[in-house]
């Protein structure tokens, strides 16, 4: 398990303790199992004030952020805590504050916190397919712009191009046309039929194997 925190003063006390994919967090255990590699439980899930993001699986290893109240005597360690990386089953162990002149050196003893079970709406939970499919839809959403853009672009060249050739064909048909004329003519035919054979293999796109 990975815990990152972000630092708020606050006279309030934290005691956490870890249980493979069990964070207890002031006696409220939060059974986070069910989030599968990939997968993301929105922070608005957590019927706790104690998250401050949303809980993720990353490569198998649970990642929380929490919040870590800090006294008045807080040390650098408490203002900029580092990700605490690796967390082993049992009490987690948070960056201690800066002693008090006339308190003892001991840690003060954690409070006792009664038991429950916290709340999760698994409701919310985004897994990694769901991930996949909002991904795939919005590539496809893109390609299909993507590719009416290509269409439309097709379509105007092939307008401008024959109605240039038929410009010219009327200049032709009148004998009224130059050799440069025909000239003319000829090379936009050809460039006509490339962009016909582009547009017609756009109409095939979205019958490839490959699509989107």
């Amino acid at each position: 398990m990975i815990i990152k925190l972000t630092s708020v003063r606050n006279d309030e006390s934290l005691a956490v303790v870890v249980a493979g994919d069990v964070l207890t967090v002031n006696g409220q255990a939060f059974d986070f199992s069910q989030v599968g590699q990939g997968d993301t439980l929105p922070r608005q899930a957590i019927k706790s004030p104690w998250f401050d993001a949303d809980v993720e699986r990353v490569n198998g290893q649970l990642v929380v952020t929490l919040l870590l109240p800090i006294p008045a005597n807080y040390s650098p360690e408490q203002a900029f805590p580092v990700p605490l990386l690796n967390v082993p089953d049992g009490a987690v162990q948070f960056p201690a504050p800066l002693p008090v002149e006339g308190e003892p050196a001991e840690p003060r003893a954690m409070p006792e916190f009664q038991q429950v079970v916290g709340a999760i709406d698994w409701s919310q939970l985004v897994t990694a397919q769901m991930k996949a499919a909002t991904a795939a839809a919005a590539q496809l959403t893109q390609m299909k712009a993507v590719l009416a853009s290509k269409n439309a672009s097709a379509n105007a060249q092939i307008l401008r191009i024959q109605d240039r050739v038929d410009t010219l064909g009327y200049g032709i048909d009148a004998g009224e046309a130059t050799e440069a004329d025909e000239a003319e003519q000829a090379a936009l035919l050809v460039s006509l039929k490339s962009w016909k054979a582009y547009k017609f293999s756009l109409g095939k796109v979205t019958s490839q194997p490959a699509w989107p």
